[in-house]
């Protein structure tokens, strides 16, 4: 391992991060609007918001809890940069693209650690930096960037705690971060539970099968991993005990009962339970099982390992397969491959895979690197290859390609096909649209608007917003006079239980302002 390998890394990833602050001027999607607008909440002294965009929670009054369905942390890292840089969205990224900077050569200082192969970390960390679809996700406010630095940090410890003479030298610091990492990992993403339990069951087992070795302090050990844990986590428990007299949020528990993806905006929430999960769940949980299995299987394939890394990650398995580190991260991936595909089939196929499935892919680039030197070595001895001229030349070639496969992705996710606007951007232009079109009737930003994206309406205009429920007839009204809703935005993306019924009680209540030429109708509440 070299410094100055560090050193370049950091600097080629600062660079090339840098130009995505360019193209991504704007959140561009719900999560990242989601931990921006709690990131600046936050600076303002607030754990509310004027944005309703689930009722999962019971919500009655508004504004509204921020972090009742998903976790802040994210959140806390770009109020972090905002203490420093400002409450603009690019305020809010300076110090995640210092940090995201860091993971390429994070990602070769760990590789070196598993494998003590120079040229493995230098293809790992040019993973991390030409990541594909990763790219366009790690300087905004999101989940991935943290998951990435402590899925691999939390691996690390559990090698540790299974190593065969582990338990005959017992180190209360490595409990202590142990449960600190795995806190954060909480706090990052709800399925970061799993981590947890993953964690508490190790003990478990390490203590009924080396019962000889268990002493006091062990014993107080895994108190300290359990209190670091709750120390962590203790924000978010406070929290929901001040909003819901409890430390879990009531949308924990009503998430569970879900049956279609629409019934993340079900009305009342009270409806969610196991009566109700049975009724409408059970027959099409096949297909959504089946559904989840081909996109996470493609998210496998196609985001964490670009295609064609899986022969390399094959490659790369078999030659580390003894690594404790790796092992324990093949066994905990599959864990959450069969809880996003199999008990959450729903969150898992709509991105919660690929969300989750962040935590191990410092692993999979630093097998996908040892893959690509497995491959060298296997034709230095079957074709009499030279192994600096192999490494140089494959390695470039290798490069090369990771880098036409991150524009191309990044092209199209991003930039776009349109030389006069971004994809990425393009949604908040036909918000300020609406906006504009609505202050010509009100100039109160307190006048409560429905809308299928309340969060980037909220960001884009800072207007009252709520989202359109997946509610019956006399429900959706229910929701519009508890919220005093004066204004109504309706494309083709119509919750499942929409019909025409609910088009006769919007005329009844609304009337029609204007139908943009993308197929929004704008309506104002009648008084």
């Amino acid at each position: 391992m070299r410094k100055r390998d560090l050193i370049l890394l950091y600097f080629v990833a600062l660079i090339i991060l840098s130009l995505t602050l360019i193209f991504q001027p704007d959140p561009g999607y719900m999560d990242s609007e989601f931990y921006y607008l709690g990131a600046r909440q936050i600076i303002n002294g607030s754990l509310e918001i004027p944005v309703i965009w689930n009722y999962l929670d019971n919500t009655s009054s508004f504004p509204a809890p921020i972090f009742s369905y998903w976790m802040p942390f994210p959140s806390f890292l770009a109020a972090f940069s905002m203490l420093i840089f400002g409450t603009s969205f690019l305020g809010s990224r300076i110090i995640l693209l210092m940090i995201a900077a860091g993971l390429a050569p994070f990602t070769y200082w760990i590789s070196y650690k598993i494998t003590a192969n120079r040229f493995t970390g230098i293809i790992a960390g040019s993973l991390a930096i030409l990541s594909g679809y990763y790219l366009k996700f790690l300087t905004i406010p999101e989940t991935i960037l943290p998951y990435m630095f402590l899925g691999i940090l939390y691996f690390y410890f559990f090698g540790r705690f299974t190593s065969s003479d582990y338990e005959r030298e017992i180190n209360s610091k490595d409990f202590l971060f142990m449960g600190l990492i795995t806190g954060l990992i909480h706090l990052t993403r709800v399925d970061g539970l799993i981590f947890f339990i993953n964690g508490l069951a190790l003990f478990i087992f390490m203590f009924l099968k080396r019962k000889k070795y268990i002493t006091k302090k062990w014993i107080i050990n895994i108190v300290i991993f359990i209190g670091s844990y709750c120390v962590i986590m203790s924000f978010w428990f406070t929290s929901n005990l001040h909003f819901y007299d409890s430390i879990f949020a009531p949308a924990t528990s009503k998430a569970i009962w879900i049956a279609t993806y629409d019934d993340t905006f079900i009305f009342p929430a009270s409806r969610l339970n196991l009566g109700y999960w049975l009724e409408n769940a059970i027959k099409l949980r096949p297909v959504q099982i089946f559904e989840a299995i081909k996109l996470n299987l493609g998210t496998l394939l196609g985001v964490q390992l670009m295609i064609f890394g899986l022969p390399l990650l094959i490659l790369g398995i078999n030659r580390n397969i003894e690594n404790r580190i790796m092992r324990i991260g093949i066994i905990l991936y599959f864990i959450i491959l069969l809880t996003m595909t199999i008990i959450f089939p729903l969150a898992g196929a709509r991105g919660g895979f690929l969300h989750s499935s962040s935590a191990f892919q410092i692993l999979i680039w630093i097998l996908v690197a040892d893959g690509l030197q497995s491959f060298f070595e296997w034709g230095i001895r079957n074709r009499n290859w030279n192994l600096v001229r192999s490494q140089r030349m494959f390695g470039t070639a290798f490069i090369v390609i990771i880098a036409m496969f991150t524009i191309v992705v990044f092209k199209n996710d991003v930039i776009g096909d349109s030389t006069q606007e971004l994809a990425w951007t393009q949604d908040y232009k036909q918000y300020k649209m609406i906006e504009e079109i609505i202050t010509q009737k009100s100039l109160d930003k307190t006048d409560v608007i429905m809308i299928n994206n309340p969060l980037g309406y909220y960001y884009s205009s800072g207007r009252w917003s709520i989202v359109v429920p997946n509610a019956e007839m006399d429900h959706l009204l229910e929701v519009v006079q508890l919220f005093k809703v004066k204004y109504l935005v309706l494309d083709e993306n119509l919750p499942e239980k929409f019909n025409e019924n609910h088009n006769n009680l919007i005329n009844n209540y609304f009337q029609i302002i204007q139908e943009t030429q993308s197929g929004k109708k704008i309506y104002e509440y009648k008084n």
